[in-house]
């Protein structure tokens, strides 16, 4: 399975997420208690696409972007994790956060792998 592969389907789930905090609702719900959570998780939702679409190309362009698109990407993962942080709560938020930190690691592993001589 590829890198590229492996982001979907993690992404996949982090943007539920991430749509679920966006969308209004009833107050009892939980979610995202400041306004800025729901937009920055929003926020963080299209940039997570923006690197996902930029990951799915990469075997098609050469050293240098590539190691561009996984810098790119690592930053908007970090960022993620952050946001996760600080605007999601309980089980959700250790998941949430697990799974940036495994998308981390796996990018950082890329970069380590196709950067080295960069």
């Amino acid at each position: 399975m590829t890198y590229a592969r492996l982001l979907a389907m993690t992404y996949a789930r982090l943007l539920a997420v991430a749509l679920a905090f966006a969308v209004p609702t009833a107050p009892a719900a939980a979610g995202p208690t400041k306004p800025a959570c729901a937009r920055e998780l929003a926020m963080i939702e299209t940039s997570l696409l923006r690197t996902l679409v930029r990951l799915q190309a990469v075997g098609k362009i050469g050293p240098t972007e590539q190691c561009e698109t996984y810098r790119a990407h690592a930053a908007v993962v970090a960022k993620a994790r952050d946001v996760f942080d600080r605007c999601s709560s309980g089980a959700a938020r250790e998941q949430d956060i697990g799974e940036m930190n495994g998308a981390l690691d796996r990018v950082k592993t890329a970069i380590a792998s196709t950067c080295a001589a960069q």
